[in-house]
């Protein structure tokens, strides 16, 4: 997993993990201002932005891969407030990864989350609903499937999860029924699809909203 790492001022106590969408690069998030973002809003944290890719889920590695190569170098610096933001196919690794170790980050932001594959969506829906799921996974584990458990049995009201998409989201159905599982004063449907200008507008939304 490639990683990129810059500072937004000197303070040392907050970190905040960027997880990029399968096709974009960690530079993607400094080019399209997410850094800069929180250097207007006097938001001092150390940024990893961490390349994601369709392939890390394939072989099981993604949450293994961001522990690795993100969250490890910043606990070894004794970071404990860490926050962990992903777009599309990041914030469905966010999710797997609160999951799997939801203590390891304090907050998590889904900017557009993609919801998982086909399989594991009509599995959910011929069960009935996520309520009547009951997925069969292996000592191996099921990424997908541990994310929507972890889903269906509260984590994302245990936790701070905010949510964002755009209504004209080619996924938008998938993620209505993310955000039916979290705290509703912290989703947000907006306007948009699946773009970086969607993606622009739900970050100044969210750290506007940290602000205040």
């Amino acid at each position: 997993m490639r990683t990129l790492f810059e500072n937004t001022g000197t303070g040392r106590d907050l970190a905040i993990v960027l997880l990029s969408g399968s096709y974009m690069e960690p530079e993607d998030f400094v080019r399209e201002g997410f850094v800069d973002a929180l250097r207007r809003r006097g938001l001092e944290a150390q940024v990893v932005m961490a390349g994601v890719r369709a392939a890390h889920f394939s072989d099981g590695s993604v949450v293994d891969r961001l522990r690795a190569h993100a969250l490890a170098p910043l606990e070894a610096q004794g970071v404990r407030d860490i926050w962990i933001a992903g777009i599309s196919i990041g914030a469905l690794a966010a999710l797997c990864h609160a999951a799997r170790h939801e203590a390891q980050a304090r907050r998590r932001v889904l900017l557009s989350p993609y919801p998982g594959t086909r399989d594991v969506l009509l599995e959910i829906e011929q069960a009935g609903g996520l309520g009547a799921w009951r997925p069969a996974i292996g000592a191996g584990g099921d990424l997908e499937r541990e994310a929507w458990r972890w889903l269906r049995d509260g984590g994302g009201r245990r936790c701070v999860v905010d949510c964002y998409y755009g209504s004209e989201d080619r996924f938008v159905e998938g993620q209505r029924a993310i955000a039916a599982t979290l705290d509703p004063a912290r989703v947000h449907e907006v306007e948009g699809a699946h773009e970086w200008k969607d993606w622009r507008r739900m970050w100044n939304d969210f750290l506007e909203r940290v602000d205040a």
